[in-house]
């Protein structure tokens, strides 16, 4: 089922008149739910409802009846936004089709065809049940929110820089690295799965059609951010989605230190840089936890016991090979609220 088109601005705005909705009630429609993807990643249309009616008892904010809202998700179908508004069936199948089940979707959360809603389901998942998140300044989250910890984390890895001419991959083998010399802040990186995903989209891989535009796009996407940029929205992106072992996302961070030729001292460093990993996390606002950030959330939900985590294949290896340390990893995910099984 493909997505609709676009239409002109003169077809866009005859509908919206023939809706009822007024051009105060329009704009504001489009900066809340381009916040509201951004916060939640994920949100059905009666949720945004209900958000809605939350945020106006909090602050000031144009009145729009529940009909107006689903009218205009309606007519935002034929908008490009930041946003997809998707019917019921076009992410589950058997799911018969009403208003208030419109799906509102930040489009980065969309994948190629092959995976395209596998991020969506995940997040879905794992915010069910969860409380919204609905702060006075909501309108403000139509943009990421860098926070003070997250910008700590920068710094650090600017700080970093590439030292190796050689690296050697998850597999054991020993590959080039055409970094050697550079600070984190002055090159861009593709990791062996982003290289991979160029190439399905290119049509390079047997049995793939291929989307040069999408590839397109990803690529300017990746050369547009710094090694150190790359890393810090890797793991904000690992955190809003969430990852099937939560230690797997530090073996992920430092597998790309390890591509990148970055070698770290044993004064301390690593264990710096794990515990401003976990600063960011635990202050980021994330679409599984409907909005709130987990130090939030861990507050605000007292109940239902210790959530428990094993550690995945891919981090046994990393302990059992000396790469990592067991017991400061696991003393870190306890910090954060988990109970190592």
């Amino acid at each position: 089922m493909l997505y609709p088109k676009p239409l002109s601005p003169k077809s866009l705005a005859r509908l919206y008149a023939e809706a009822g909705l007024k051009e105060e009630q329009i704009d504001f429609l489009h900066t809340f739910f381009s916040a509201c993807a951004n916060l939640y990643g994920v949100v059905f249309a009666e949720d945004a409802w209900s958000v809605y009616r939350e945020l106006s008892s909090k602050t000031e904010t144009p009145h729009i009846l529940r009909r107006n809202m689903y009218a205009a998700l309606e007519i935002m179908r034929r908008e490009d936004l930041s946003f997809y508004v998707f019917e019921a069936d076009e992410v589950y199948s058997k799911e018969p089709r009403r208003d208030g089940a419109r799906i509102i979707v930040l489009r980065e959360l969309v994948g190629p065809s092959y995976v395209k809603f596998r991020e969506l389901y995940k997040v879905e998942e794992s915010s069910y049940g969860k409380p919204f998140y609905v702060p006075e300044n909501l309108l403000s989250f139509t943009a990421p929110q860098e926070t003070p910890q997250e910008q700590a984390l920068l710094r650090m890895l600017n700080g970093l820089r590439s030292t190796c001419s050689e690296y050697t991959d998850a597999f054991g083998k020993t590959r080039n690295c055409p970094y050697k010399g550079k600070y984190l802040r002055e090159f861009s990186y593709i990791n062996e799965y982003n290289s991979f995903e160029l190439s399905l989209l290119r049509g390079e891989i047997e049995g793939r059609k291929g989307n040069p535009k999408k590839a397109a796009e990803l690529e300017a996407k990746l050369n547009s951010v710094t090694a150190a940029r790359y890393l810090v929205d890797n793991i904000k992106r690992n955190n809003n989605v969430g990852t099937k072992y939560a230690a797997d996302l530090f073996k992920s961070f430092f597998d790309d230190l390890r591509a990148m030729g970055v070698v770290l001292s044993n004064d301390g460093q690593p264990n710096e840089l794990l515990n401003a990993i976990t600063e960011t996390c635990n202050n980021q606002h994330i679409w599984r936890n409907h909005g709130w950030t987990p130090n939030e959330l861990s507050a605000r939900m007292r109940y239902g016991g210790t959530p428990t985590i094993s550690f995945g294949p891919g981090m046994q290896k990393a302990f059992a090979d000396g790469s990592m340390d067991k017991d400061e990893i696991s003393r870190i995910l306890r910090a954060m609220g988990f109970k190592i099984e």
